[in-house]
């Protein structure tokens, strides 16, 4: 049985990377710290997928970069995790540039549906 908290958390992070994947299958993702440091720099990023199992250090630099133009950080799944979900061994930070795809991954981040 699934059922309860971790089930609904596991559930999440589940639909949160196939919303990575489809942004991925799109086109729309920039990958890695220095990709989203330079779109969310050229304003293109409307969310920004870091993996849980982040260093502490990355997740914060990560964050400051990001809160001056407002644009929204999710934390979810692991660094494999997040890596599958853009065909890659491993990804740490993921940046979401088609506003659509991010609005719905907000949305299920925040346990809510457009």
């Amino acid at each position: 049985d699934r059922e309860g908290p971790a089930a609904d958390g596991a559930e999440r992070v589940r639909k949160l990377l196939q919303l990575v994947a489809l942004a991925r299958r799109a086109g729309f993702p920039s990958v890695g710290p220095r990709a989203v440091r330079d779109a969310a720099r050229r304003s293109e990023l409307s969310v920004v997928v870091v993996a849980e199992d982040a260093a502490a250090n990355a997740r914060k630099r990560m964050h400051g970069l990001l809160v001056e133009p407002g644009i929204e950080v999710v934390e979810c799944g692991t660094r494999s995790d997040l890596g599958r979900a853009v065909g890659r061994p491993e990804a740490v930070v993921v940046g979401i540039r088609d506003r659509g795809i991010g609005r719905r991954i907000v949305s299920e981040a925040q346990g809510t549906t457009e």
